[in-house]
C-alpha cells in the first residue's frame, strides 16, 4: 500500500473529496487516505494528498506553514456564495485601480473573517452548506486568520487579480469581499488558484489526470520527524 505525501494539482470542476476517493480507489483501497486542506471545487492549484495512517496523523503538523493563492475578483457583483457559482444579491459601481491598491495595506496583519455559509466547517457536526442549501443560516463564526502579504498583480476592469500570503484557513473568498466592501463597491472570486502550501509548491503537483495514467504513485517519502 502507498505511503507517503502526494502532490497534486486539482483541476476546476472537482472538489477535494472527490479528488480523494478517486486516488484512493485507484491506488490505497483499504488505506487511511486524506488530503492537506480543502479548495473549493472552481479552485485549482495545490492539493496535497496523504497516504497512510501515519501520514495522515501528521498532517497538521506536516502542512502547517502559510499557504499562497492568485486570484482574480470581479468587481460589481456580489454572489451568495462569493465565487461565480453562487447567486448574485448585489449589484455595485466598480472601483478605480487607485482604490483597490489603497485598500490593501487594509488587510495585511492580523484580520476577522466571517466563516461563509458555503463551505465545509462544521456547525452540529454538519457542514455549513448542508444549511445554506436548505435556506438555514445558523449564527455565523468568525476566526482571526493572518495575512502575510497582499499583491496588486493587475486590473482590467472589472477583474483584479491579486497574490496573498496567509495562514492555514483563511478564506480568499471573504477576504474579496471584504475588500470590496471596503472601498464601497462589492465583488466575487471568478478564479483562484493555490500555488503554495507551507514550504511545497503547485510547480512541484502531478496533474490528476497523468497520476491515473500511471500505476503507481509518485509520492514524497520524507520524514515524518
Amino acid at each position: 500500500m502507498p505511503k507517503g505525501l502526494l502532490l497534486v494539482d486539482k483541476p476546476c470542476g472537482w472538489t477535494s473529496f472527490e479528488v480523494v476517493s478517486l486516488l484512493k480507489r485507484r491506488f490505497a483501497k483499504g488505506e487511511k487516505v486524506g488530503h492537506g486542506g480543502t479548495l473549493d471545487p472552481f479552485a485549482t492549484g495545490l492539493l496535497p494528498i496523504l497516504f497512510g495512517r501515519e501520514w495522515t496523523k501528521k498532517a497538521s503538523s506536516l502542512l502547517k506553514g502559510e499557504k499562497e493563492y492568485v486570484f482574480t475578483m470581479r468587481f460589481g457583483v456580489e454572489t451568495d456564495t462569493c465565487d461565480l457559482t453562487g447567486r448574485v444579491v448585489k449589484v455595485c459601481p466598480v472601483p478605480e485601480e487607485s482604490q483597490i491598491r489603497d485598500a490593501l495595506s487594509s488587510f495585511t496583519g492580523r484580520i476577522r473573517q466571517e466563516v461563509p455559509l458555503f463551505s465545509a466547517a462544521k456547525f452540529r457536526g454538519k457542514p455549513l452548506y448542508c444549511y445554506a442549501r436548505k435556506g438555514i443560516a445558523p449564527t455565523q463564526k468568525t476566526r482571526d486568520v493572518e495575512i502575510n502579504s497582499l499583491e496588486f498583480i493587475e486590473y482590467l476592469c472589472p477583474d483584479a487579480t491579486l497574490r496573498v500570503r496567509c495562514s492555514g484557513g483563511t478564506y480568499v473568498r471573504i477576504l474579496a469581499r471584504d475588500l470590496a466592501r471596503n472601498i464601497n463597491s462589492c465583488a466575487h472570486l471568478i478564479a483562484l488558484r493555490r500555488i503554495k502550501v507551507s514550504r511545497w509548491t503547485v510547480d512541484e503537483a502531478h496533474p490528476l489526470w497523468s497520476l491515473l495514467e500511471g500505476e503507481s504513485l509518485p509520492l514524497l517519502e520524507e520524514s515524518l520527524c
